[in-house]
């Protein structure tokens, strides 16, 4: 008897202690759910795209409103007011990662070591830094982030042109050639496809992007981490994820140590180059850290910017009109005799205004990088402790259609003023566009993926007409396949040249 009431009287402190400890949620609007699974079952969507749903709650429940499934919870923000608050006005409170119910990430990262992912803290500003100064490094006066991504779209433009007249699935050219745009970044180096090396560059990036989606298969290991005990398939992932990083990791540490000990200052130009001088002069930073932040790149720096020009390409060939005006412009500012310059940007609005265009239609990382309150703080008035998860959902902000006109079509003169010249950064239009997230953790390389579409959208202009070919499927974001990096089913296309003197051995 006096087993069942202290176990009775356990039962119900534990769950006074749940009620007091999320006495803040019962402020914030949600979606009626179960006792004890909470929503479990609502956000269990068919074509796992949580951020539609997210976005069709928000007519009902507003652009903030909390998400509980089973004993986890988290914020969304849905209007552009509440993300600009979180982001920008508040960026350092906000500013966090979650790391509660985070089994797959923390299995991912090693505990939380890596750049992306773990929180604020010296060691963090060090290696974010230290990012920062290489990408301004290629920046500075545009011309080595100019060669860096020419070069690896000038073989992107052969493998084009072999094809002829014939129709093709683009994807894995894009992908090839956008990872060896990244190479050349990291280790300064661009590999053969069939280089062991990039293959393993290719592995991992795939697999990172299957195995960290934000709902579907494998979200069961962040509640229930005890299933990677029997046979869990995407825990198996994980484990194949880690051997692939260290066997690439060692293949990259060994060229790096070859480069320092030959002395060329040239070939010891790439971020891991910096990352290891950075190891030996601080102390807070060890190879471990270097590592998870080298395997955050190239999944964030490869994934995105492919995905995004896959889906411009069946775009384009579904807008003949907009084709026909991109290649009126590249015509007129640079000509038939010579290849794109990033300083030809501010000559080519429409085509300025195209890349900004293709941000925010695919928005291809829907809900951005989870943040988490560090203070307590609060947002829209409402009382946030520290810890809580909180979602940007970007999808719901770049398709609202009480800003967005028509918002599900490709429309990049909604970035164009009356004058045809791009509209300012100070814009509504512009302010309302976050696809690398503001403030203290905006993406580090928002200046380089900008200017690297912008470099393939001009240079298929200047020489391909692209045509639809026999394989097609819609290019209405709405029906773009789930993950952690939004995707396109496959299409084909046709290519015909309209200049063959200009990027050529």
């Amino acid at each position: 008897m006096l087993f069942q009431v202290g176990v009775i009287c356990l039962v119900l402190f534990l769950s006074w202690r749940y009620n007091q400890t999320r006495a803040w949620l019962k402020k914030f609007p949600q979606k009626k759910g179960l006792p004890v699974l909470r929503n479990f079952f609502q956000v269990q969507v068919k074509d796992h795209r949580i951020e539609k749903l997210f976005t069709e709650w928000s007519k009902e429940l507003g652009g903030v409103f909390a998400v509980q499934i089973l004993n986890k919870s988290f914020i969304v923000l849905n209007s552009f007011e509440a993300i600009h608050e979180a982001l920008v006005e508040k960026g350092e409170s906000f500013s966090g990662r979650p790391q509660q119910s985070s089994f797959r990430l923390r299995y991912n990262t090693r505990g939380f070591s890596d750049l992306v992912f773990t929180n604020p803290s010296p060691r963090w500003k060090l290696m974010r830094k230290s990012a920062h100064r290489h990408i301004r490094m290629f920046g500075s006066g545009l011309k080595r982030i100019e060669a860096l991504n020419l070069s690896a779209i000038k073989e992107l433009v052969s493998e084009f042109r072999r094809r002829g007249t014939k129709p093709f699935d683009p994807r894995n050219d894009i992908h090839s050639a956008i990872m060896n745009i990244m190479t050349s970044l990291l280790v300064n180096r661009k590999y053969k496809t069939t280089d062991e090396i990039f293959g393993y560059f290719i592995e991992m990036e795939k697999i990172g992007n299957e195995n960290l989606t934000s709902s579907g298969k494998g979200v069961e290991l962040d509640t229930f981490p005890w299933l990677r005990f029997f046979g869990n398939s995407t825990f198996k992932k994980l484990e194949h994820q880690r051997l692939t990083r260290d066997k690439l990791w060692k293949l990259v540490k060994d060229q790096v140590m070859e480069d320092f000990r030959q002395g060329d200052k040239n070939q010891a130009e790439g971020l891991a180059h910096v990352w290891f001088k950075l190891i030996e002069e601080e102390p807070l930073v060890e190879e471990l850290n270097a590592k998870m932040s080298f395997s955050n790149l190239i999944i964030a720096g490869t994934s995105t910017t492919s995905n995004s020009f896959y889906m411009f390409l069946n775009i384009l060939s579904q807008h003949p009109d907009l084709q026909s005006k991109l290649q009126e412009e590249v015509d007129s500012a640079v000509g038939p005799n010579r290849c794109v310059s990033l300083d030809d940007k501010s000559r080519m609005p429409l085509t300025h205004a195209t890349v900004l265009e293709i941000l925010r239609y695919t928005t291809v990382v829907p809900l951005g990088i989870p943040h988490a309150s560090l203070t307590t703080t609060s947002i829209s008035g409402l009382s946030i402790p520290p810890g809580v998860q909180v979602l940007n959902n970007l999808w719901a902000l770049h398709h609202d259609d009480k800003f967005w006109e028509a918002p599900y079509e490709f429309k990049p003169e909604r970035f164009l003023d009356a004058d045809g010249d791009v509209v300012s950064a100070s814009h509504p239009n512009r302010k309302h566009l976050m696809p690398f997230g503001a403030g203290p953790r905006v993406c580090v390389g928002e200046v380089l993926a900008i200017g690297r579409i912008f470099l393939l959208v001009a240079t298929t202009s200047q020489v391909f007409n692209v045509d639809q070919g026999p394989v097609k499927v819609s290019c209405d974001a709405r029906d773009y396949g789930h993950g952690l990096v939004l995707t396109s089913e496959d299409f084909e296309i046709k290519v015909n040249s309209r200049n063959d003197s200009l990027y050529v051995d």
